[in-house]
């Protein structure tokens, strides 16, 4: 069998065998193929695309190309070990929220989280804005501490799914990252090999996220929860709406704050407009782990404990339990708006500068461009171009206005916070184009204030 052979077969839109599929990958990973044939034979499949039998044994191929994790031994009050997936965001702090709360409700999650790259924030560099939190535990303390207190969120394994590993490089310097055949093998050998019982997969959509429209993240959610249904493995995919920045809070101990202002909300607070965004999207997730888990399949009931579990503390226990777990410091201070003496993480916080951004003219936030907010991020030292770039935990952006709320000349729009007077210079240029201020009629405003952020639900039954 010839690499050149598999390049010119795919080059000519001929489905490639089971064989000729893992003939490539163990090559690669080998290192007995090189590079240059490996980008010509990616840039054919992205031109020509997979079929299901063809994306199926290339995810199989990567997922089984180094060790695989066994997690039967984890023994918690649910049934399944349900592992989350996101396809990327700005603002995207879920997983930290819906970790906690789906913990405190008898749901064991072994998660394995990546670090940013491009202007979509990785959930890996928030936790390590908490002053001593320990990302790269090895596996079997993971699993001990699943079985200890419900939860762990480490750093991917460099030991999985090495094949991945590097052709995804390849991919990131080949103009072959868009490919969905090649996203969805990507995700899923990952989560295969991380041997989990169900897999919930939040695929985002809009200006802020790789897929850009709702019928792409429809096509990529329908290859991914296909794919589980071949390895046998229960997988959903929830689509969601990334066309505005999620939350209020953007950077890396910024939004570790606001998952701590989400977690120690109280139920006015909690079902304040304020919140509808990251509420709606975290309450779907949320309950669907939890139904997954087999702790409850009551979709209603799981909302309802999901409110519980905030509104008594339960779920921010668990989140400063994770915390100490792995490492992070913990002081403990008289909070006046909950009125309580509460564990409060540590945070790489500090910043020399504050910045408003104030609208230039009256109108309404007709729409903010996520992308650019995140390159905004990157540009301000709080995200990488390179993975080897070093990140300034504290910078970011806070927003006092959303999408579809009234501006006045003058008002703040949002904050930013900065370390560097250059840096900042570099950012204000993406600021200043992302935010579209505009007058338009009550109807189109009230359409931009109630538009839904959970727009999908794709599982087996409406492949």
């Amino acid at each position: 069998m010839r690499m050149y052979e598999i390049i010119e077969k795919k080059r000519d839109k001929y489905e490639l065998s089971k064989e000729e599929i893992e003939f490539f990958v163990n090559g690669y990973s080998k290192g007995e193929i090189p590079d240059y044939q490996m980008a010509a034979l990616l840039m054919a499949i992205y031109l020509n695309g997979m079929s299901s039998e063809e994306l199926k044994n290339l995810t199989f191929a990567m997922a089984n190309s180094a060790k695989t994790l066994d997690l039967s031994s984890i023994k918690v009050p649910g049934k399944y070990i349900v592992d989350k997936h996101s396809t990327g965001g700005v603002g995207d702090k879920v997983t930290l929220i819906v970790l906690p709360i789906i913990a405190s409700l008898g749901v064991g999650v072994c998660k394995m989280s990546g670090r940013g790259l491009g202007f979509t924030g990785g959930t890996a560099d928030k936790l390590e804005s908490i002053v001593g939190y320990n990302i790269n535990i090895p596996i079997n303390d993971a699993i001990r501490q699943v079985q200890d207190i419900g939860v762990c969120l480490i750093s991917q394994s460099p030991e999985l799914a090495i094949a991945d590993k590097k052709i995804y490089a390849l991919r990131d310097t080949t103009a072959t990252v868009e490919s969905i055949d090649l996203i969805a093998s990507s995700i899923m050998s990952k989560k295969l090999a991380s041997g989990v019982d169900k897999i919930l997969l939040d695929v985002t959509v809009g200006t802020g996220a790789f897929m850009k429209t709702l019928e792409d993240a429809r096509k990529l959610s329908k290859a991914m929860v296909n794919i589980g249904k071949l390895a046998g493995v229960e997988t959903k995919a929830v689509i969601t709406s990334m066309s505005e920045p999620l939350g209020r809070n953007v950077g890396n101990a910024l939004e570790i704050k606001e998952v701590i202002s989400f977690l120690l909300s109280d139920e006015t607070t909690l079902f304040s407009d304020e919140l509808r965004d990251l509420r709606e999207v975290v309450y779907e997730i949320a309950a669907q782990m939890i139904k997954m888990s087999g702790v409850c399949d009551d979709m209603e009931k799981n909302r309802k404990d999901i409110t519980k579990a905030v509104i008594s503390r339960a779920a921010y226990d668990k989140f400063i339990e994770l915390v100490k777990a792995q490492g992070g410091h913990i002081y403990n201070v008289y909070m006046d708006w909950v009125g309580l003496n509460l564990d409060m993480p540590v945070l790489d916080d500090k910043v020399k500068y504050l910045k408003e951004i104030h609208a230039q003219s009256d109108g309404y936030i007709v729409s903010i461009d996520s992308k650019k907010i995140g390159e905004a991020l990157v540009a301000l030292g709080g995200g990488r171009n390179r993975k080897d770039d070093k990140i300034d935990y504290a910078v970011g952006f806070e927003f006092n206005k959303k999408v579809g709320d009234k501006v006045e000349e003058g008002d703040t729009i949002l904050t930013v916070l900065y370390n560097d007077k250059q840096k900042f210079e570099d950012a204000f240029e993406y600021i200043e184009s992302a935010i579209y201020i505009d007058n338009i009629q009550p109807d189109v405003v009230k359409a931009l204030k109630t538009k839904p952020h959970v727009l999908d639900i794709i599982d087996e039954s409406n492949l």
